[in-house]
């Protein structure tokens, strides 16, 4: 997520500043041509070549996407991609996979802070990028001011997300401080925020369309029919920090991110929450800073918690909890460096008011055949030991914390200087191979550099580790170490292929 406090002194920082700055692209691969991107160089390589009439050994015949094993399928090509994919000034990506009449468009969204309206590039590979155009709201504002929306003004707007709803039906999802007036300056975050949500006919936006002028609504219950909406989790009106004399899992505050279980058709929300600041009760002493959880929506308003005191809440994300931790350090040889949960700009453990501080923060879901899986974020976003690590099981409800028996491991470990985290899990283009966009903190410490980040793409692999549940454990990666990656493209028949064209250059 964006800024949050400065772990070193438990002082809230100033708001960062949005602006993007154009960085020296990754070193051509032998053998690439060049390929028309958005932003910079992007090297593309089509790394097996399709057969011609059955005339080359390289042939690729694979089964289809999402049709099953044995059934047939399209052909695969093998595109070769170089992060990063998008320059620095891009934090906290939020990509959607859309599925149309001429093959799969992904649309990817950022964190702006107080810079502007949200952007939207759009790509069918991943790997190339191209800048859509006007931002998601279709507004504009002063750099550092609020951005006005119906009547609501917003500052620190960070984390978008655009969900599909169903047939021309879209909903965004966002992290912001709201106020009732003009903020000029948006003051610094305080923890104050809150999720909120729009609706439109187009991933295209804007969000929402000049005929709901009641949008962007705070996230949770239903607030013109549900009369337990107070009781149950949900954002506030407007900005307001600690946990408002309840449950402080029942204010929702940052990273939001919706999902359907494909399996049940269930509707769920993921979000983080803050504990009061400073602790006001005992659990809060050993449990203090962030955590996530998910709660199950109505599945007759996906824009809506369920309306029912029994609604499913699940605590997925606890940054104190022992066990997550040492199980963390024991799946893989080399799992054990760099990690942290309680770890500062500086690779210091963070202290607030005398008490450790933890974060886990940035969750997203997706479902592969029988487990569900969610991905989150450890340690403060400026971290040298900002990471992602995965949690599994066969239902969402079984993700809980304090389930031993749900899977879990390391995903993006940080080394060479490097951190990554916070993004998206998304189906390739193949519609069987799966994929994360997150960004990456290329210097650490980052004061001086200004902590931008940009865009990577990191393949999500599975393993089998003998312990007869097959090819379901996610694979550690050390991005650092090879900043490549592979995305399997069909070619459909009678059309040409995807990508193995020359790539371009764009300066």
């Amino acid at each position: 997520m964006a800024d949050e406090v400065d772990r070193r002194s438990g002082q809230r920082p100033a708001p960062r500043g949005g602006q993007a700055l154009r960085v020296r692209p990754p070193a051509q691969p032998r053998g690439a041509g060049e390929r028309r991107g958005a932003w910079g160089r992007v090297f593309v390589l089509a790394t097996l070549v399709l057969a011609c009439n059955g005339g080359s050994s390289e042939s690729v015949t694979t089964k289809g996407a999402g049709t099953g094993e044995g059934m047939p399928g399209p052909e695969l090509v093998w595109l070769e991609g170089q992060n990063p994919v998008l320059p620095t000034g891009h934090p906290d990506p939020g990509v959607l996979r859309v599925e149309g009449p001429h093959g799969v468009t992904y649309h990817l969204t950022t964190t702006v802070d107080n810079a502007g309206d949200f952007p939207r590039f759009t790509s069918t590979d991943l790997i190339v990028w191209t800048d859509a155009g006007p931002g998601l709201f279709g507004r504009t504002n002063a750099p550092g001011h609020s951005l006005a929306l119906d009547g609501g003004h917003y500052c620190s707007r960070w984390a978008p997300e655009i969900v599909q709803l169903g047939v021309a039906s879209f909903m965004l999802s966002f992290t912001a401080q709201r106020f009732a007036a003009p903020q000029s300056p948006c003051p610094p975050y305080d923890e104050d925020s809150g999720i909120y949500l729009a609706w439109s006919a187009s991933p295209a936006g804007p969000f929402p369309p000049p005929d709901r002028p009641w949008e962007p609504l705070p996230a949770g219950a239903d607030l013109s029919t549900c009369l337990l909406r107070p009781d149950l989790p949900r954002s506030l009106d407007f900005a307001s920090h600690d946990c408002q004399g309840t449950f402080c899992h029942h204010i929702m505050r940052v990273d939001s991110s919706v999902f359907r279980d494909p399996q049940t058709g269930r509707w769920w929300l993921a979000y983080s929450w803050y504990t009061n600041s400073p602790p006001k009760v005992a659990w809060e002493l050993d449990n203090f800073g962030q955590h996530v959880h998910l709660v199950e929506l109505d599945p007759n308003d996906p824009s809506a918690v369920r309306c029912d005191l029994g609604v499913a809440q699940i605590h997925a994300g606890n940054p104190h909890d022992a066990e997550t931790l040492a199980r963390l350090a024991a799946s893989c040889s080399g799992c054990e460096q760099m990690l942290s949960m309680t770890r500062g700009p500086l690779g210091e453990e963070m202290l607030r008011d005398g008490v450790s501080l933890g974060v886990v923060e940035a969750p997203s879901l997706f479902r592969r055949g029988e487990y569900v899986y969610l991905l989150l974020s450890g340690s403060n976003w400026d971290s040298p030991y900002y990471h992602v690590y995965w949690v599994a099981a066969k239902s969402v409800e079984a993700l809980v914390y304090t389930n031993p028996g749900r899977l879990v491991g390391r995903f993006l470990i940080p080394s060479d200087g490097q951190a990554f985290g916070h993004g998206s899990a998304v189906l390739g283009p193949d519609g069987e191979r799966w994929y994360f966009v997150h960004h990456r903190l290329a210097h650490v410490p980052c004061g001086e550099s200004g902590c931008d980040r940009d865009v990577w793409v990191s393949p999500i692999e599975f393993d089998d580790h003998g312990d007869g549940l097959g090819e379901v454990h996610i694979r550690p990666r050390w991005p650092a170490q090879d900043p490549s990656f592979s995305v399997a493209v069909p070619v459909r028949r009678g059309a040409p292929p995807h990508a193995p064209s020359p790539a371009a250059r764009v300066q």
